[in-house]
């Protein structure tokens, strides 16, 4: 952090910048404050790049790309002036030194903080890669520490998964001792290749050198592409985690999820709390903010406010957003927050035109992510902790107003729970806690737990009842079968040290159930694992017995989330092709169909259909992969699915809102416009009605009629937790059991 120079702007938009922080390719990063107080960082474009019109265009998709990824571990974009004369991007301010200088200034980290580092960075690369997006220089320098966490910062060479460049082409991008291979080569850079640059980070965290080196940028490059890493200096067991990172081929690579996991089996936020960090790097962080602090008491303390500054901070407190490419006036590219009001822009004064200002862009977008909860932020609470569960609002319908939303007939407090849907049985639910509970709640009543069993994993996946009990994992390899009327323990089966159970993917046949976890393979019985490998097992209760069902490497490192009946495993592998497999011969593959790019997580099976969304819904049929029809998304894409009796439902992005089409012909029943929706979420399906998250889980969930398309109401307690989003079931009668947090709320049936 230094003084300001004399070239420095002293105001961007709502701003006053107060120091410098740093200076990168594309322009200088400054420490500033907002009219409303708030500390920000903001990065201005240099001169000679801003007089560039294609840069411009470039800089204007980064800032809409940046903002649209979230998670507790990036920083988030607040507001943005891309077509200004002197284009800027403000960000979330995070006090504390980068990687690079932590390790200068003190050496390897311990192998307890670069675990932690570890799966705190891999939770940023979901986030990432939810909003189809990959980072592409991922190095030291880019990644901040901070008290409860790290940071991944920098999204200026960004590149959309849909192949556009944000930084243009024919330039190698990056930082040579973080390249992965395909990058050094020029090839198409996807979310794997985040994932090599990852490990090189983590090596240089734990040895203070990268894993590839040479005394000329031809020499690096060859090694990252050709050579094997040097992590002679990391110690165990973070080499070999790291080289699950490193492999060479994009498709063994470790994913994202399966490296948080590693690093931190019980989640991140276990492991990322208070002294994460050597006291050295924690004293650091402590002189960051103190210098922060001693700058904001500076500026509040200067002359006073200049003419037009209580303007911009009302505009930051009413919070307008950036226009999609070539727009003008006050449109967002983003669509509007979940629940916020349409802000008109002002009226110009007489004979003169209104100019645009600055345009503020949302600060972040929820991911599709592994399910874990971030203690530390779920504590947030936005406007109080009281219930608003009835109120009016208005919609994109016309200004229809909404319909007031049902009172909850009761609400347990207790977890927090894990983001997985309820299971119903015989009028309750059974959901999953932490720090390893299974819950079991009265639909009629349930404020207080009906029974709690205790043991289970934290696998990101509901209880499954079949073989005449609630199944669930335990640690190792173990499978526990609860009665699901008395919580009582029916038994528990351990399939033995060569397997790791990580989480269950289905049920079949009223007595085995699917499995996803690891083969291990050690040398001896003595000398721990040496290798395992990502599989799939078939579980038979009945026989005890784990069977791996063979996947094909672009099937390893994804996240699974396959459908599971009877006769078939259906799942989306490594290359977005829907694969069907049988169950009952062990796994052989039925068929395969691409589908793409844009192949969004999560399938639907209905009858003998199958569905997929991406920029168009298809449907497949189960026993052939066939295809029945297809529907193409007018713009944007398809984001998430729901299927029930004889209709798909899919949400959209572009406009916002949820879609209805006949299962068996594909034609469009109805669509519903909404605020904004957190699309990473599946749609859940009731007899009359749907339910749909919104953007922000302070705003809560909407409600669709099935028959109509009309939104009918809204409900949310008007607390906001950080990345602990809503989960909605419904049995089959039509009862809600709302999660959010800590709270279960029963809604009626509607």
């Amino acid at each position: 952090m230094k003084p300001l120079r004399p070239e420095d702007p002293q105001q961007l938009g709502p701003y006053r910048l107060v120091a410098r922080l740093g200076t990168g390719g594309m322009g200088r990063v400054y420490l500033a404050t907002s009219a409303a107080g708030r500390t920000v960082a903001v990065k201005v474009i240099r001169p000679e790049m801003a007089e560039d019109k294609k840069f411009r265009t470039r800089f204007r998709r980064e800032v809409a790309a940046a903002a649209a990824v979230g998670g507790t571990y990036t920083a988030h974009v607040l507001d943005a002036a891309p077509d200004a004369e002197t284009p800027w991007l403000a960000t979330t301010y995070i006090p504390g030194p980068t990687l690079a200088e932590a390790v200068a200034d003190h050496g390897p980290l311990p192998v307890e903080t670069v675990l932690a580092l570890g799966a705190g960075i891999a939770e940023a690369l979901i986030s990432v890669h939810a909003a189809g997006l990959v980072h592409r220089d991922l190095k030291p320098s880019n990644v901040l520490l901070a008290a409860d966490g790290p940071r991944v910062i920098d999204f200026g060479i960004v590149r959309a998964r849909d192949g556009y460049e944000l930084t243009g082409s024919g330039t190698l991008f990056g930082s040579l001792e973080y390249m992965c291979p395909e990058q050094a080569t020029g090839e198409r850079m996807g979310p794997e290749g985040d994932m090599f640059c990852l490990g090189s980070v983590l090596a240089f965290a734990a040895s203070g050198r990268p894993p590839f080196s040479g005394g000329a940028s031809a020499a690096v490059l060859y090694q990252v592409v050709h050579g094997s890493p040097d992590l002679g200096a990391v110690p165990e067991p973070l080499d070999k985690i790291i080289s699950l990172c490193l492999a060479k081929d994009p498709a063994l690579r470790i994913d994202p999820h399966r490296l948080s996991a590693a690093c931190a089996p019980g989640g991140a936020e276990q492991v990322l709390t208070e002294g994460w960090l050597p006291a050295p790097v924690t004293a650091a962080i402590a002189d960051h903010r103190a210098a922060a602090a001693d700058l904001d008491l500076l500026v509040r303390t200067m002359e006073n406010t200049a003419p037009g500054d209580e303007a911009e901070a009302d505009d930051e407190k009413a919070g307008t957003y950036p226009e999609p490419d070539g727009a003008s006036g006050s449109g967002t590219a983003f669509g509007p927050r979940a629940g916020a009001p349409s802000v008109p822009p002002p009226a110009p004064a007489a004979g003169r035109p209104l100019k645009p200002g600055h345009r503020r862009v949302s600060g972040r977008l929820p991911v599709s992510r592994r399910v874990v909860l971030a203690a530390t932020a779920a504590t947030a609470v936005a406007g109080g902790a009281a219930l608003v569960a009835a109120r009016r609002r208005t919609d994109g319908q016309a200004g229809r107003p909404l319909g007031p939303a049902p009172e909850p007939t009761w609400v347990y407090r207790g977890g927090p729970f894990l983001q997985t849907p309820a299971a119903f049985n015989s009028g309750t639910a059974l959901l999953k806690a932490r720090p390893g509970n299974m819950v079991c709640l009265d639909l009629a009543g349930g404020s207080r737990a009906k029974w709690v069993y205790e043991g289970i994993s934290l696998s990101p996946t509901p209880v499954l009842l079949t073989y005449g009990a609630a199944i669930a994992l335990g640690t190792g390899s173990t499978v526990i079968g609860v009665d699901p009327a008395d919580g009582s323990e029916r038994f528990t089966m351990d399939f033995g040290q060569t397997f790791q159970f990580d989480q269950l993917l289905g049920t079949y046949d009223g007595y085995a159930v699917s499995v996803l976890g690891a083969s291990l393979h050690r040398r001896s019985a003595d000398q721990g694992v040496a290798t395992s490998t990502n599989a799939v097992f078939g579980v038979d209760l009945t026989a005890r017995q784990a069977v791996v069902i063979p996947i094909s490497p672009e099937d390893v490192g994804i996240p699974l989330q396959p459908v599971v009946t009877a006769d078939y495993f259906v799942y989306a592998d490594g290359l977005r092709n829907i694969a069907v497999r049988n169950t009952a011969d062990g796994g052989t593959l039925r068929w395969r169909h691409p589908v793409g790019y844009d192949l969004r997580p999560g399938l639907a099976v209905l009858g003998r259909t199958v569905f997929a969304i991406g920029s168009e819904l298809i449907a497949l049929d189960l026993s052939t992969g066939k295809l029945r029809w297809r529907a193409m998304a007018e713009k944007g894409l398809f984001a998430s699915l729901g299927a029930a009796g004889n209709t798909v439902y899919a949400t959209g992005t572009s406009p916002y809102g949820v879609y209805a089409f006949n299962a068996a012909t594909g034609i469009r029943r109805w669509f519903c416009p909404t605020p904004r929706l957190n699309v990473d979420s599946p749609i859940a399906v009731g007899p009359n009605t749907v339910y749909v998250p919104a953007f922000e889980n302070k705003n809560g969930f909407y409600a669709v009629d099935t028959a109509s398309g009309r939104l009918l109401w809204n409900f949310t307690d008007g607390r906001e937790t950080g990345v602990n989003d809503w989960q909605i079931s419904c049995d089959g009668a039509g009862h809600i059991v709302a999660q959010h947090f800590d709270r279960v709320y029963g809604l009626p049936a509607t």
